[in-house]
């Protein structure tokens, strides 16, 4: 049984090498060595689409028993990826009996406190397995909903007063939040203030943010910009600053150190982002995560599809992570130029670029526009919500400080 599992998932691994990174694995629970040392090879060579080979090449020095027509024969046992994620969830449970029964022999050899530690973690790790298994059943969903009648839980991570109503408290779990916008409306500002906003209101919140258009050091200056009000323009010369600034830019520096903003800037192919989502939201609490992607329209997505079907690949994959680590992900998306030929330039569902599949994945979907002649207001229009009403908000917007400021409106509708 063990054997079968592993040569599955290693076979759909050779016909897929990129479903490498749809899954979280650890290439100690295949217990058999050469699929281990063939995970490991394509683990390290998925990225460049390698061949049957190549993989074979990098995977030989450490194979006992199987030969390239082994790796032929295995291949060839053509197996759908869509139960990849019960293989591999089968396979943990595998490699915990084993490191179970291993530590009852330890602790029956030596009784001791450190062997019953050893124990006690192997069973929590079944337990979180066994907790993220899906068997459809809803008792635990009841008992929740009838306790929190008198025990509240948090609703979602706070962000904006007004942008949390909307979203019925605040962004929830399994949420696909679209936000789209035409060029320099302040989209990534604005993205950088949702998650400003809500790493200041919960300091344990962690945000993992793509970026495919700035790098690293050019999102730092964006955010020290929102904290302190200096110029972005005026942090790419630290050097010019005056002391005073200085001194506020180190504050701001310390401030960020105790903050978990992630920043990604090479993280450019959809299979990557979707590993490091995966990673870290199984680790983290409820309501304590939040990815932001920005923008789709610049994520790689292996393969010879068109562009319409690899942006609906992108939502797609976005949503179903969402829903399946129970966490909300912020997509940035560009609409299309028809907006701007139109007397009326509300944005409609319709200008979304590239793909129907973005309007259809996502949850809600809010466009970033200037309703008025005065270039500091940019309102939020909720033209999608399924799990509450529709309207907008507006917000005060300087593009020198990067910050974006709630005003208050009483123009909403449901």
């Amino acid at each position: 049984m063990n054997e079968e599992i592993e040569r599955s998932i290693i076979a759909i691994m050779l016909n897929k090498p990129a479903d490498v990174n749809l899954v979280n694995v650890n290439a100690e629970w295949f217990a058999v060595n050469d699929y281990q040392a063939i995970y490991k090879a394509i683990n390290e060579l998925a990225e460049s689409e390698p061949s049957l080979m190549a993989i074979y090449g990098k995977a030989s020095k450490h194979l006992v028993n199987l030969s390239f027509s082994d790796f032929n024969a295995i291949k060839s046992e053509v197996l759908t990826d869509s139960n990849l994620g019960t293989l591999v969830n089968n396979l943990h449970k595998l490699a915990l009996d084993r490191e179970m029964s291993t530590n009852i022999m330890e602790w029956q050899k030596s009784p001791f406190k450190d062997n019953e530690e050893k124990l006690l973690e192997t069973l929590r790790k079944m337990q979180d397995l066994e907790d993220r298994s899906d068997n459809g059943d809803m008792a635990e969903e009841f008992d929740e909903l009838i306790d929190s009648f008198d025990h509240p839980r948090p609703t979602g991570i706070k962000t904006y007063p007004q942008v949390d109503t909307f979203v019925s408290g605040g962004l929830y779990g399994g949420m696909l939040f679209t936000i789209g916008a035409r060029p320099s409306v302040g989209e990534t500002a604005f993205s950088l203030n949702l998650a400003y906003e809500a790493t200041k209101i919960d300091p344990k919140l962690h945000v993992d943010y793509f970026t495919l258009e700035m790098n690293k050091r050019e999102m730092l200056n964006r955010l020290i910009s929102r904290n302190t009000g200096i110029s972005s323009t005026a942090l790419r010369d630290p050097a010019s600053l005056s002391p005073i600034l200085k001194k506020l830019v180190m504050q701001s520096v310390d401030y960020f150190k105790s903050r978990q903003i992630r920043v990604f800037d090479k993280t450019l192919n959809l299979n990557q982002i979707l590993s490091v989502i995966r990673k870290n939201a199984a680790k983290a609490k409820p309501n304590e995560y939040l990815a932001i992607v920005d923008y789709i329209g610049l994520v790689n997505v292996s393969g010879n599809q068109d562009r319409y079907e690899k942006v609906g690949e992108i939502t797609r994959q976005l949503k179903i992570t969402a829903n399946e680590f129970n966490v909300p992900i912020i997509a940035l998306s560009q609409l299309n130029r028809s907006v701007e030929q139109r007397q009326d330039k509300t944005p409609l569902l319709s200008d979304l670029r590239e793909s129907g599949s973005v309007e259809q994945d996502s949850n809600v979907v809010g466009f970033l526009h200037k309703p008025y002649d005065s270039q500091d207001v940019v309102q939020l229009d909720i033209a999608k919500n399924r799990e509450g009403r529709l309207g907008h908000v507006n917000f005060a917007f300087s593009g020198k400080s990067m910050k974006f400021i709630e005003v208050d409106t009483d123009d909403v509708h449901e």
